[in-house]
């Protein structure tokens, strides 16, 4: 890499995005535990020793010096071989992210649809619902991941790059309604995602679940 200077780096900015509310699963709630005196003032002195420690500048906040973070077209001229290295990196990292968001999706539409509906017991059920949220937390991990991958992408990547990969929108981390509403009207007109359609093809990714919701 040539030498960049602080001013011709631009932090590529992450947008938030979420679980419809439709389909939201609300975490549990955290119940305070109230602290003795004696362990309240461990915890202060230990705050203190942290705070000794703590570096002065934080590793999330250092913008590392990549091809998509650079703004100075003059350099970017120079290092045409590292924008195409990075870009097949970020192309990587988008279907990683991808793969790992169509099986979460999968994965929630199939608990729906068999441990939550088939739940009988207060204790069956929280189970259920507990899978349900950890299914919901790899979605959105998974989700952050492919839009830091199409943000850098969007700086780097050709036009063919942008086709393929498109922005991923709240409304698009929805459950697989063929898995849990199988029978529901409308279903003849319905389309699954964009993402559903690269990659893998459809039926390899949703044969499996549909097959195990078959059996049940």
């Amino acid at each position: 890499m040539p030498a960049v200077e602080e001013k011709d780096l631009n932090q590529l900015e992450d947008e938030s995005i979420d679980t419809p509310p439709e389909e939201s699963v609300e975490p549990e709630e955290v119940v305070e535990v109230s602290l003795e005196e004696d362990d309240l003032d461990a915890d202060l002195f230990e705050d203190q020793e942290d705070e000794t420690d703590a570096p002065s500048v934080l590793p999330e906040t250092v913008v590392l010096p990549l091809p998509s973070n650079i703004s100075c077209d003059k350099l970017r001229t120079s290092i045409e071989s590292l924008i195409s290295t990075e870009r097949e990196l970020r192309k990587g990292q988008a279907n990683d992210a991808l793969e790992g968001l169509r099986i979460g999706l999968a994965n929630k539409s199939l608990l729906l649809q068999t441990d939550v509906n088939k739940s009988k017991t207060t204790k069956q059920t929280t189970r259920a619902w507990a899978s349900v949220r950890n299914a919901q937390s790899q979605i959105l991990v998974h989700a952050h991941s492919y839009q830091r991958a199409w943000k850098a992408l969007n700086c780097i990547g050709t036009a063919e790059d942008l086709v393929t990969y498109q922005k991923l929108e709240g409304k698009n981390l929805v459950v697989v309604k063929d898995i849990t509403k199988a029978k529901r009207f409308g279903q003849g007109s319905d389309t699954l995602a964009w993402f559903w359609r690269i990659g893998p093809s459809e039926d390899q990714i949703t044969g499996e679940w549909m097959e195990e919701c078959k059996q049940i």
